[in-house]
């Protein structure tokens, strides 16, 4: 017998609860606490990863500095001295810096 073919699984958050049942195959909760608890956390985990990037990008740029505090873990804040420039960015006009490939490290900020 052929099993059913499921649809969950197309489903963004479908994948997500499954993706944290199969590592938690005891939780349970309300639909509020799925939101709030496991796919928190599930987004967190896909995101961290993207945010390191992001992150390693903006100090090769000169745009965010990077400084190991006591606590050992890497803190990252802004180049005051290109404050203007981040601004411009940021409301998308040209000039500011770019990528290799004319990209720039802001999303949606060229064109």
């Amino acid at each position: 017998m052929k099993p059913k073919t499921s649809t969950a699984g197309k489903l963004p958050a479908a994948r997500e609860i499954l993706a944290y049942l199969a590592e938690h195959p005891d939780a349970h909760d309300t639909a509020e606490g799925i939101v709030e608890w496991w796919l928190l956390e599930q987004n967190i985990k896909h995101y961290i990863a993207q945010v390191k990037e992001a992150l390693a990008e903006l100090a090769t740029q000169g745009l965010v500095f990077e400084h190991q505090e006591k606590d050992v873990r890497i803190h990252y804040y802004i180049n005051r001295h290109r404050l203007e420039e981040i601004r411009a960015l940021l409301k998308g006009s040209s000039g500011g810096p770019q990528r290799k490939g004319g990209k720039s490290p802001v999303a949606g900020a060229s064109d």
